[in-house]
């Protein structure tokens, strides 16, 4: 009997070859939270206000903290061409977190101007690729039939890092001030890059690089198991795809559309989330509590998803996800005059769905040759479509007589577009799970 619960409980922890990458992905939250959390209060406290002749403050304080996820769609599209010929993923992100420990760095010794802060975010906004690259890395050197449960342990650790950071990040902006946070951050993002050097940069066993529409229907066994074969060797001659190839094969073109516009709506509350908890009256400890509140819930969430994804399926999980965001934002904007109720629902993980379930259906029709550019387009929508929200809910906030309390209005409208279509297009792309289906089919083309 012990030794059946030791079998089970170590087909729960993740491979071996994977712990460098998430503890990595753990210093790099704990990095990134120890500043970023209070980044936004601070600029909007200190820098970016009418009194310094803003007139659109919130707009202006938009496009400050837009400037490194814009600028690294240029920098992310070019190495992740350059990983996919290279296989050079780990060193890639080595290299990304040496530029956020140089950016930190920058900031500490100039930040009293919005200009320069501006800048420094812009010349160093590339580092973001790291992230590109711990999806690719990650969703490769894993066995192919664990890449959900893979996209959940990355965001456990995530989650982990992320819940340790936000749990003291009040306390260091209270007494330390944003100064201190960056010197958190540039010795964390040191510690980040050290640790992604020690992963495998290939994976133990070989996966299948054939990647098929899941919608096509299956006519004859026979002459379908001929076009496989040939299909294969298509694909092992043309290993990789360019990015218009990819995007526009059917499930990605959806996910992609179904995901925009649900990111274009939580744009405004994703970027000045910190201000706009502060408007409603929590303070600097509370703000970091519920960023800690959330990723432990969004730990637990985790440490079942992977399971899920790999078992009963991408979409539905997917689903789930997405029609938490119109319901979650409908009671903050109902009682926005209660900042106990904001703070509860503040508390719920939006990204413990979303992100792995998307993660996880982008590496189910990408071969691993094309992967990272296939997750860079996963951080091009996400990234574009976050900000071009942003700036649209920043100027509503500016112009409107609510402020900033009109922000969950976003993610309510359309997180619920968003949830109607994706049950009209969004398909199942779990292999695994659409290989048992195909029995099923015969059987009823045989009896009709």
């Amino acid at each position: 009997m012990s030794s059946v619960f030791l079998g089970k409980m170590k087909n729960r922890l993740p491979p071996r070859n994977l712990l460098p990458l998430l503890f990595a992905y753990l210093f790099d939250s704990l990095a990134i939270s120890s500043y970023w959390i209070f980044f936004g209060i601070w600029l909007n406290e200190e820098l970016i206000t009418t009194e310094a002749g803003f007139q659109y403050p919130y707009l202006m304080l938009t496009i400050v903290l837009a400037v490194p996820g814009l600028v690294s769609i240029i920098g992310s599209s070019i190495f992740s061409t350059f990983s996919d010929k290279t296989g050079r993923r780990k060193e890639i992100m080595f290299f990304a977190r040496l530029l956020l420990m140089a950016q930190c760095i920058l900031l500490i010794f100039f930040n009293s101007v919005p200009w320069h802060i501006l800048l420094i975010l812009g010349v160093f906004g590339v580092h973001n690729v790291f992230y590109i690259m711990h999806n690719t890395l990650s969703t490769t050197i894993c066995h192919p039939d664990k890449r959900g449960e893979v996209s959940s342990f990355q965001m456990f650790f995530a989650s982990l890092g992320w819940m340790i950071g936000s749990s003291v990040s009040g306390l260091i902006y209270e007494n330390l001030g944003m100064i201190g946070g960056l010197s958190f951050g540039a010795g964390f993002a040191l510690i980040t890059g050290i640790v992604t050097m020690f992963s495998p940069s290939k994976p133990s066993v070989e996966e299948d690089d054939d990647v098929e529409d899941s919608n096509i229907p299956i006519q004859n066994p026979e002459k379908n198991s001929s076009e496989r074969i040939e299909l294969s060797n298509k694909n092992h001659n043309n290993k990789s795809a360019s990015y218009w190839k990819i995007l526009t094969r059917r499930n990605v073109l959806f996910l992609l559309v179904v995901l925009a516009i649900l990111d274009f709506g939580f744009g405004p509350f994703n970027t000045l989330s910190s201000i706009y908890l502060k408007e409603v009256g929590l303070s600097y400890d509370f703000i970091g509590y519920s960023n800690t509140i959330a990723t432990f819930l969004g730990m637990i969430f985790l440490l079942f998803i992977g399971r899920i994804l790999d078992k009963k399926g991408r979409r539905p999980v997917l689903l789930i996800a997405i029609v938490a965001y119109p319901i979650l934002f409908l009671f903050m904007y109902l009682f926005s005059n209660y900042w106990v109720i904001i703070f509860i629902f503040y508390s719920y993980p939006l990204y413990a769905l979303k992100i792995p379930t998307a993660n996880a259906i982008m590496s189910d029709v990408t071969k691993s040759k094309e992967r990272a550019r296939g997750m860079s387009l996963l951080q091009f929508e996400n990234t574009i479509f976050i900000y071009l929200g942003a700036f649209l809910g920043a100027f509503i906030a500016d112009i409107s007589p609510q402020g900033l309390l009109t922000l969950p209005l976003f993610p309510l409208i359309f997180g619920a577009i968003a949830f109607v279509l994706a049950i009209l297009i969004i398909k199942e792309t779990n292999k695994k799970l659409l290989g048992k289906n195909i029995p099923q089919f015969l059987e009823k083309k045989q009896t009709s």
